[in-house]
């Protein structure tokens, strides 16, 4: 790999979300591209890269050393925040953790696990890849705030990238919990796109006699609230 690290869309959206920081501990950070790109614009001081699969974080390490970064970065063999010390600490600036590219139930289990360590964190920024509303039910039983959603879109897939800190719940609605409590403060054309594809996809399975009892009616309940939400941006 080059010096000039490449970015999907779905990464550079990721990357665009982190808030400058002082620490960020990338945990599942697979080749960790999204952490260097970071590092060469000056937007983390050190990183903390973290992965549970040793060939993955070879490859972080292989280029880390190519971008010219490895000074400030250090490679934990882990699974979740178990291996993680904290408090860590080289800087007076913010410590932020990222976890992303997996699906809720895994970062669930990972912010889970790793509970008591998250203490010590300024502010997370999360990307499930699945299951969000139950993912943002969880952030808000167990102490997490949301303060900033982005919607992006990449190779024809949806992403939510969540920006919380520790907190009381900001989901107060069935609608804030499947779409974030920011979706509707600001209309775009691809939260547009989106509820057009949601609606369709709710739609058909309405027309699906298959479905019957509990499953029917959550789709009713889904299908009610994307209407709302297109109705209002």
């Amino acid at each position: 790999m080059s010096e000039n690290i490449r970015l999907s869309g779905r990464m550079a959206a990721i990357a665009e979300a982190v808030p400058e920081c002082g620490v960020l501990f990338d945990i599942g950070c697979d080749h960790a591209l999204i952490s260097i790109a970071l590092l060469k614009e000056g937007k983390a001081g050190f990183i903390i890269a973290a992965d549970i699969n040793k060939g993955p974080l070879q490859a972080a390490r292989k280029n880390a050393l190519n971008a010219g970064v490895t000074d400030r970065m250090e490679f934990v063999l882990s699974d979740g925040l178990s291996n993680i010390k904290l408090p860590f600490c080289v800087s007076d600036k913010k410590t932020v953790m990222l976890i992303s590219g997996m699906g809720g139930k895994l970062m669930e289990r990972i912010l889970k696990e790793g509970l008591e360590k998250t203490g010590y964190v300024d502010e997370f920024v999360f990307s499930p890849q699945s299951m969000q509303n139950d993912f943002r039910r969880f952030l808000g039983r167990t102490g997490f705030c949301i303060i900033n959603e982005t919607l992006t879109k990449d190779d024809g897939k949806y992403y939510f990238i969540i920006n919380c800190k520790k907190g009381e719940n900001s989901c107060l609605s069935e609608a804030d919990y499947e779409l974030g409590p920011f979706f509707q403060n600001k209309g775009d054309e691809l939260k547009k796109e989106y509820l057009s594809h949601k609606l369709s996809l709710y739609e058909n399975l309405s027309k699906n006699k298959a479905i019957t009892g509990e499953q029917r009616l959550e789709n009713e309940r889904k299908l009610t609230i994307y209407k709302e939400a297109f109705s209002r941006i």
